[in-house]
């Protein structure tokens, strides 16, 4: 998986390649992104390129050992970590780590690698619980880092989610992100930073993620025509078409309920950049309305009661503007 591969960011690609061509890569890296940005690709992106042995034009070549097994998953000096927790797919182990569900893993990144945390959890089977990096994964990951490199070069571990680290095992890591070892890459992929323990955080070198172009985004032609049947009908003032609209997204499923909620935030704020149509206070408006929908989708609200009701809130807003 190449830059080439990754969906937009096409900035922070190019200050990615820079930055590992002059030899300036930390030894931890914390990419910050909101679900289905794309950090994880990004991240395999910018192990194989820092392997790559015939890397050129700000891309790694995607043709020698490294890239094909990076890309396949199957280099023996790239690990990853990840929340997991207790499942009948965990058989006896009373502390499952992330090596327990690599299969189910690695099934998920080459499906779709801008997979959200819901999904791992649906595959590992485990969607009644949180997933957590405990002490006994802090342990996995110090084992790990510490023994050679399989190939005599550098070891990398990918760590996604580290917000879901308990504090045992965040204190049990410190001193290595701290003081790493020569040739060993942390980089951690965050949906929420600020939850991320202090002492981690403030060791890494930390990068932020654009959205995903929404042209881009997995049924994006589906989610532009939810958002253009709620903004046309409540233009014209059809409150029932708009209703029904809400009914088709309510029965959508929760995830492509948040990505819809993303999708139209992002559009909102292309219309807005674009001069489109209505003053900042509506989009100011209508990007809270949205936004308080993806969290109540998240909070498991029924979803039937939460687009009925945004809906009807954009229907407002919109007419308010238009002075009926």
């Amino acid at each position: 998986m190449g830059f080439k591969d990754i969906k937009g960011n096409e900035e922070l690609k190019r200050r990615l390649a820079d930055m590992v061509d002059s030899g300036r890569t930390g030894h931890a890296i914390m990419l910050e992104e909101k679900s289905g940005y794309g950090a994880l690709p990004l991240a395999i992106a910018l192990v194989q390129y820092l392997s790559c042995h015939d890397r050129h034009d700000g891309d790694s070549c995607g043709e020698c050992s490294c890239c094909r097994r990076i890309a396949h998953l199957a280099h023996p000096d790239v690990h990853y970590v990840f929340p997991v927790n207790v499942t009948a797919k965990s058989g006896s182990e009373r502390k499952p780590v992330s090596a327990t569900f690599f299969p189910v893993w690695k099934g998920l990144v080459e499906k779709n690698p801008y997979f959200t945390e819901e999904e791992l959890n649906e595959a590992m089977g485990i969607e009644d619980k949180v997933g957590v990096i405990n002490v006994q994964e802090a342990k996995e990951i110090l084992n790990t880092m510490n023994m050679r490199s399989f190939e005599g070069g550098n070891r990398y571990m990918i760590v996604f989610l580290p917000e879901r680290m308990n504090t045992e095992a965040a204190n049990k890591l410190l001193k290595m992100i701290e003081e790493p070892f020569p040739g060993s890459y942390f980089i951690f992929i965050t949906q929420a930073p600020e939850k991320v323990i202090d002492t981690i955080r403030s060791r890494c070198l930390r990068i932020a993620l654009q959205p995903v172009p929404i042209d881009s985004q997995p049924d994006s032609a589906a989610y532009l025509g939810w958002f253009q049947s709620i903004m046309d009908g409540s233009q014209s003032g059809d409150l029932t078409g708009v209703l029904k609209t809400a009914e088709t997204i309510a029965a959508a499923g929760r995830e492509k309920q948040k990505r819809f909620c993303i999708f139209s935030e992002e559009y909102l704020r292309k219309m807005m950049h674009e001069g489109r149509q209505y003053p900042y206070d509506f989009y100011e408006t209508a990007y809270g309305i949205l936004d308080s929908a993806r969290s109540s989708v998240e909070s498991n609200v029924n979803p039937k009661i939460v687009f009925c009701n945004m809906v009807n809130l954009l229907f407002v807003n919109i007419k308010r503007r238009k002075g009926n």
